[in-house]
């Protein structure tokens, strides 16, 4: 088939996804990407944009497939559109945290509901992610002060599924346990609010001071013109920092994964995990807080040793692990062994299928 991707945010996991997508897929799969800033803006506009955009040959594709930042009823309505469609949440708008002092709009959150209503399948990359949004619909919707569309819920759920990301491990070589004398803790999470990075760094603030012996690689993408709390750790954590800041290579990236020995995540916001995933993978040792998706993407053996409950039980198992870190290797084999469920060689024929059924239903109806 030919599939033309609508991507209005092509960074992150947005890009991880769609790039692996298009590698590992049977199908011929044309992506239209927009850079990944000015997200509002995004909501706002790329369906616009892409309409103007792909007026003339969009009935040259068998499927689209947008991603939830943009509005994808405003573009089939523009182009005319009326062929088959899939709406991919990655996150949205209805429960996606708020920074402090921000009200939000209401409205972004209308996109995705709008989006959910006519495309014919939406894909949630996390049971977690859809039940979620499950809760959260009909609260959103009650917020309307009269004539709610209440059969908008039901018709959205239905037709939504959960499909978990695919992870190009290919480039990563075979998995091996770091060699390290002082152990390596790692960030390779999104520089944002929502993944609280002055919480991790005031529990390694707290082992510093406890005089425990550990470095710090600090990667992960940046969209902020002055990180505080990474300036103050970069200060305070000093010659501690083996890398700060993003790498552009992968080859640098799957480097300083190997290389290094825990991950830690204190998000309140994750959908699937590429990074902790990925690290996992390279038998990195994760400590995730026990919310969010991670109890779904780590498996239930794991959770009593690599979940914590809160800060405290955050500082108590990452000392455990720093001085255990030389000692873990079966876990790391184990844990490596269960991300392989992510490969794309397993994911990307289910996504063809369910690309193929969503064609065959619409032609049918």
């Amino acid at each position: 088939m030919k599939v033309a991707f609508l991507e209005s945010f092509y960074g992150g996991s947005h890009k991880s996804f769609l790039d692996g997508l298009m590698k590992h897929s049977t199908h011929k799969i044309d992506p239209f990407v927009l850079p990944a800033r000015f997200w509002k803006w995004r909501l706002r506009c790329a369906g616009l944009y892409f309409a103007e955009e792909l007026e003339g040959i969009i009935r040259n594709y068998d499927l689209v497939i947008a991603s939830d930042l943009m509005n994808l009823a405003e573009f089939k309505s523009l182009v005319g559109y009326d062929g088959p469609c899939i709406h991919f949440l990655h996150e949205n708008q209805l429960t996606y945290p708020l920074p402090e002092n921000d009200r939000g709009e209401m409205h972004f959150g209308f996109v995705n509901l709008v989006s959910a209503m006519v495309a014919d399948l939406n894909i949630f990359n996390s049971e977690y992610h859809y039940r979620k949004f499950e809760q959260a619909l009909p609260k959103f919707v009650n917020n309307i002060p009269e004539f709610v569309p209440l059969n908008s819920l039901g018709r959205v759920l239905k037709k939504s599924r959960v499909m978990h990301l695919g992870c190009d491990f290919d480039s990563f070589g075979k998995p091996a346990p770091p060699q390290n004398r002082v152990p390596v803790i790692l960030w390779s999470h999104r520089w944002g609010f929502d993944k609280q990075p002055d919480v991790f760094f005031r529990v390694l603030y707290e082992l510093a001071e406890l005089g425990l012996d550990f470095k710090v690689i600090l990667i992960g993408e940046n969209f902020q013109v002055h990180p505080k709390a990474f300036i103050e750790a970069r200060e305070r954590l000093g010659k501690r920092i083996i890398q700060f800041g993003f790498v552009d290579a992968h080859e640098d990236y799957v480097r300083y994964l190997k290389m290094s020995d825990i991950i830690v995540s204190t998000a309140i916001q994750e959908n699937f995990g590429y990074s902790v995933v990925e690290a996992s993978y390279s038998q990195t040792l994760p400590l995730l807080p026990d919310r969010l998706c991670y109890p779904e993407i780590l498996g239930k053996s794991f959770h009593q040793d690599f979940l914590y409950r809160d800060e405290r039980d955050l500082k108590n198992k990452l000392i455990e692990l720093l001085k255990n870190h030389r000692k873990l290797d079966n876990a790391r084999q184990k844990i490596s062994q269960s991300m392989e469920r992510f490969h794309w060689k397993i994911r990307g024929p289910e996504f063809d299928q369910v690309f193929e059924e969503v064609v065959s239903q619409h032609t049918g109806n």
